[in-house]
């Protein structure tokens, strides 16, 4: 981790964040969103921002090791020991338990990241691409586009050119589950999405009233 990373918090209205949490770095928690104890969140490189009423349980650690900042939607749960690194995520997602996201993976919302699952970046993506580019591509033009591709798939970038290597990008586009050992991947339907929402609520509600009641809480 970073030696010279400076702690700057922002704290909206209603948020509970117990003392035990672990914070670095330039974050700022949106109302009403609740960090519940040893969980850590770190912008190592850019800020974190957290919108209003999202849950991070114990033992959660969301990090940001990208210089942008690393924006996160409304009324997400991140459940207990689950690593986060996504760059950017929606509203109404659920990362279970243990699972993992990537920097490399963007999450739009209502997603579901099963416990235990891993998403990484999907190589087929950048493949076709470069397979498109290729094909369209003739004579002189083959090397251009090769040279063009090279920064997005290889590990690093022309030593002349200077630019930093661009990674491989995915996204989990809305109501996408993973699931299963494989860490397959579906889009499920809307069915049930106002039942898991009030049961969301239920569950911040009760957080919102028995942490205070166990737990000494930071003050900012």
């Amino acid at each position: 981790m970073p030696p010279d990373i400076k702690d700057s918090f922002k704290v909206g209205s209603k948020t509970v964040v117990v003392h035990d949490c672990d914070l670095r770095g330039d974050i700022t928690i949106g109302s009403g969103t609740i960090l519940q104890p040893r969980c850590t969140i770190v912008a190592a490189a850019g800020p974190i921002i957290f919108g209003s009423n999202n849950i991070v349980e114990e033992t959660a650690v969301i990090v940001n090791r990208l210089k942008q900042p690393m924006i996160i939607g409304d009324n997400n749960l991140f459940e207990v020991g689950c690593r986060i690194e996504s760059p950017s995520i929606g509203s109404d997602n659920t990362f279970g338990i243990r699972s993992r996201v990537s920097s490399a993976v963007s999450v739009a919302s209502n997603c579901v990241v099963g416990a235990g699952c891993v998403v990484l970046p999907s190589p087929f993506a950048s493949a076709k691409a470069k397979s498109g580019t290729a094909q369209e591509a003739t004579g002189d033009d083959v090397s251009m586009a090769s040279a063009s591709a090279e920064p997005e798939a290889g590990p690093a970038a022309s030593p002349q050119s200077g630019t930093p290597p661009t990674p491989p990008h995915d996204t989990l586009a809305d109501y996408t589950h993973v699931f299963g050992a494989e860490n397959r991947r579906r889009t499920a339907t809307t069915e049930g999405s106002g039942q898991a929402k009030a049961l969301f609520v239920k569950h911040w509600e009760y957080l919102r009233e028995t942490l205070p009641k166990y737990h000494k809480l930071k003050m900012f």
